[in-house]
């Protein structure tokens, strides 16, 4: 019997007919396509360095050491991460400032340090608390997000961007008159913007991924 074969036009999956032996070997076929696609859309993400938050993982304060994180989607080590609920993070160090970050491997941990401990960890945000409970939270920038700038005065200024990691890519779009600009020679590393405001009273979005 001839075995007529439908491809589907979007993936190249070979639509399956049940009951059909002849059609095991499409099933086969469509296993290693679907495992091939998952592993190169992560390694995309390793390879263009573009770890961290895509979306959701909001932070909150609660009443304990253990903050609100609402449900999202992130790249760790070119492994994306969408849990299909709110995920739960341990409880944070008591009266102090810490960042909460996502490994691919050990999951949710905290560090004093707004860089990652491991290359391609997410930076989820920043979290302060209280003798028992999280009084202060600030969002990590997501890829592809932006951070506001306000110099005070025309001079150099360094502006935090909670990305993380370094910026692959860093685009200022002015909301005022004026200008700002990268101060030389270091334009940013894995904490900071180094800029220089042309004004006082000047105001930008700095776009970053």
């Amino acid at each position: 019997m001839a075995v007529n074969r439908t491809v589907l036009p979007n993936t190249g999956l070979v639509q399956p007919q049940h009951g059909l032996t002849g059609y095991e070997a499409d099933q086969d076929a469509n296993w290693a396509l679907l495992d091939n696609a998952l592993a190169l859309s992560g390694q995309q993400a390793q390879d263009l360095g573009l770890n961290g938050v895509y979306s959701g993982f909001t932070l909150s304060t609660s009443a304990t050491l253990v903050s609100g994180l609402t449900a999202g989607v992130l790249y760790a080590q070119g492994k994306r991460y969408a849990p299909a609920g709110a995920p739960t993070v341990p409880a944070a160090p008591a009266s102090a400032t810490n960042y909460l970050f996502y490994n691919s491997s050990s999951g949710f941990y905290y560090q004093t340090s707004p860089v990652a401990a491991t290359a391609g960890d997410a930076l989820i945000g920043k979290v302060t608390t209280g003798s028992s409970a999280v009084t202060a939270v600030v969002q990590g920038t997501k890829v592809y997000g932006k951070v506001s700038a306000a110099p005070g005065a025309p001079a150099n200024f360094t502006l935090q961007h909670y990305l993380g990691r370094a910026p692959i890519g860093v685009v200022v779009q002015m909301t005022s008159g004026g200008a700002i600009w990268f101060q030389a020679p270091t334009m940013y590393d894995a904490t900071n913007l180094y800029l220089v405001a042309s004004d006082s009273g000047i105001t930008a979005k700095v776009l970053l991924w």
